[in-house]
């Protein structure tokens, strides 16, 4: 059974980053820009949407990796309820197989000290009292956030799972992810969209099969998720009261 945030207790921050002028290597990703958008636009939906419009943050594109780690520190003590964080952009993996978001601050060559590391986003998100913590990652080698949240051997020996998180990842440890010519969307976010635009409300683990699906049926990297206690039945959309009422793209 499906389950919704209380959207007075629930947080959210939507962290897409689409340039990245200390690293001329790390291609732009337009398609993020509209990922961010699309997403804020069905969680905050006056009919459908599940987060307040005030507390569901999108971080600023061109912030550093400390204005991003505020916006994640500041939800994460307020949330007693939900909270989630999406991110879209670059993953970066150091020669420790720790993996990395880019951020408008980052040099490529130099994660640790210039992006924002999913060891240290764990932390917050376990040090939080929110009853479900949702995790969404779009961007390559995001499978390893997988084995961070959930305490498993070869990124963060000895640490305990953190009770009550959902992570969803759109590919795994070692595979890219795709922005694919001319799509609005990079795919993995395009086939989550498409999930939260489904008639019904969807729990997080029906999403997360309606997205695999899509992206097996076009060939492209499977995605990934890991769920604990009952985060797996929480719902971001209380999906559309018409069949034929437009997404929430063409309100």
């Amino acid at each position: 059974m499906s389950h919704f945030p209380d959207p007075v207790r629930s947080r959210a921050v939507l962290i897409g980053v689409t340039h990245f002028p200390e690293s001329p290597e790390l291609a732009d990703l337009p398609a993020v820009r509209e990922n961010v958008a699309s997403l804020w636009r069905r969680l905050t939906h006056t009919a459908t949407g599940v987060f307040r419009p005030e507390y569901c943050e999108v971080a600023d594109s061109a912030g550093t990796t400390a204005d991003i780690g505020r916006a994640i520190g500041k939800a994460a003590a307020e949330a007693s309820d939900v909270l989630l964080i999406y991110y879209a952009g670059h993953g970066l993996v150091d020669d420790r197989g720790r993996l990395y978001l880019a951020t408008n601050a980052t040099r490529a060559e130099a994660p640790k000290y210039s992006a924002l590391g999913v060891d240290l986003l764990r932390e917050d998100l376990g040090g939080s009292a929110a009853a479900a913590r949702v995790l969404i990652l779009d961007c390559c080698f995001s499978g390893r956030a997988i084995e961070v949240m959930t305490g498993e051997e070869g990124l963060v020996d000895g640490q305990l799972s953190i009770a009550g998180t959902y992570t969803m990842t759109s590919s795994s440890a070692n595979a890219p992810s795709y922005a694919l010519a001319g799509e609005r969307h990079t795919a993995f976010t395009g086939a989550l969209l498409a999930a939260l635009d489904s008639p019904q409300p969807l729990t997080l683990d029906e999403v997360y099969r309606s997205v695999a699906a899509d992206l097996q049926s076009r060939g492209l990297p499977r995605p990934r998720q890991r769920a604990t206690d009952t985060a797996a039945g929480l719902s971001l959309s209380r999906g559309r009261a018409e069949p034929d009422e437009p997404p929430s793209d063409a309100v």
